[in-house]
């Protein structure tokens, strides 16, 4: 091998690892980029299920509102029809 042929050799060498060396930055900063976004999901994931419960809890509220105003309705009919059964005493008396 020859002076010019190891030249060669010594460049292309030290190109590979300029490359070498390249790679394995962007390889880390990726990996930190994974890290955070892996992060932002676990986080993600936590507001969606505390958002699924506060939705459980609100339909749950609902449907307990629903049924305090059919009760209510059922109280407020049956009130309507005392009253309107003791006018009807009153006029009889």
């Amino acid at each position: 091998m020859d002076l010019q042929q190891f030249e060669a050799l010594e460049n292309k060498i030290s190109q590979a690892v300029k490359i070498i060396q390249t790679l394995k930055a962007e390889n880390k900063e990726l990996h930190q980029r994974l890290g955070a976004l892996e992060q932002k999901v676990r986080e993600k994931e936590e507001q969606y299920s505390l958002v699924q419960e506060e939705m459980k809890n609100v339909h749950a509220r609902s449907d307990e509102t629903q049924q305090l105003r059919e009760r209510e309705e059922k109280i407020r009919s049956k009130v309507e029809d005392m009253l309107a059964k003791l006018e009807e005493l009153q006029l009889q008396l």
